[in-house]
């Protein structure tokens, strides 16, 4: 049981609706969700998460395929099983197969594709302990053609993921009925 109620679209004020609108419309989700929902009682945090993931998870150098793949590794090791839910979900939807999810969630080491993988360890180990990444972290993105600008997405990415696992971890969120609706037409379309 959440310990924030969400605000509905129907008691939600005219710049809370704006927010959820323009979430659901570029996230593209069935509606918003009940992570931006929970905080439609601050219009002010409400904006600022919502123009965190615009712009970090969103948009970008990194394609948000790759960095909904990041948001579900970083969840599941956090154990935010709202966000974790969520964003597999985000990654049925832009196409990932039940192979790919389960290598996010059991097995980054083993992925065969390196540049993915080395991503999703940075950002796993950015999201851990960010004092712990050594130059030879940076260097092997390097290495796979990360420039500077691409690696500072990848630790704002990392940033924004953990942000969102607080925010619904401390709310107590329950997942949306819609992401399995989600995942279930990726999976038949």
């Amino acid at each position: 049981m959440p310990r924030i109620p969400t605000v509905e679209l129907d008691r939600a004020s005219g710049e809370v609706r704006a927010i959820y609108a323009e979430f659901h419309l570029l996230m593209k989700f069935p509606a918003a969700p009940n992570f931006i929902k929970s905080q439609g009682h601050n219009a002010s945090v409400a904006q600022g998460t919502w123009d965190l993931v615009r712009n970090v998870l969103i948009s970008g150098n990194i394609s948000r395929y790759e960095k909904e793949m990041l948001f579900v590794a970083i969840s599941h090791e956090r154990k935010c099983r709202y966000c974790e839910a969520a964003h597999i979900a985000c990654c049925r939807m832009l196409g990932a197969n039940e192979k790919l999810i389960h290598s996010l969630v059991y097995d980054i080491e083993g992925m065969r594709d390196h540049k993915l993988r080395d991503f999703l360890l940075f950002g796993l180990r950015c999201s851990r302990n960010p004092q712990s990444l050594t130059e030879e972290d940076f260097a092997t993105l390097r290495k796979h053609g990360f420039d500077d600008a691409d690696i500072v997405e990848t630790i704002a990415m990392s940033g924004l993921a953990v942000y969102a696992n607080i925010m619904a971890d401390a709310i107590g969120m329950d997942a949306d009925d819609m992401f399995d609706q989600v995942s279930a037409g990726a999976a038949g379309g």
